[in-house]
């Protein structure tokens, strides 16, 4: 008979009454004991499943970490450059200011000596 055949012999034996009671003890927890290995190794291979699933994820959110730290340096990058250039506009809004000024000023003394020198001062 094959292997399975004489288990299944083994099984009917004990089970059928032909063996004492301390057999059929402890054949009931042998297979107490089978039934908690066999939930045990399905258990084990969940787990298994469940740390591939989690180095997977660890892998596609890495890539998307990586490309959220590029644009977060990308966006510093265009603020840096952002500020020199405010910067930069202040003073030259400055020096248009102050150039404003002068020419103004330089209106003014040339309307006082164009009406002196028509005499209407």
């Amino acid at each position: 008979r094959s292997e399975g055949g004489r288990e299944a012999l083994y099984r009917e034996t004990i089970l059928a009454g032909g063996v004492a009671d301390p057999i059929k003890t402890a054949y009931a927890n042998v297979a107490g004991k089978y039934q908690d290995v066999l939930t045990l190794e399905q258990s084990v291979a969940e787990l298994h499943q469940m740390f591939l699933d989690f180095a997977l994820l660890t892998e596609q959110q890495g890539e998307l970490l990586d490309q959220i730290e590029y644009q977060v340096r990308s966006a510093a990058d265009y603020i840096e450059d952002a500020n020199v250039d405010v910067h930069e506009a202040i003073e030259y809004q400055k020096k248009i200011r102050k150039k404003q000024c002068w020419i103004i000023l330089i209106v003014i003394i040339l309307l006082i000596i164009v009406l002196f020198s028509t005499g209407i001062l």
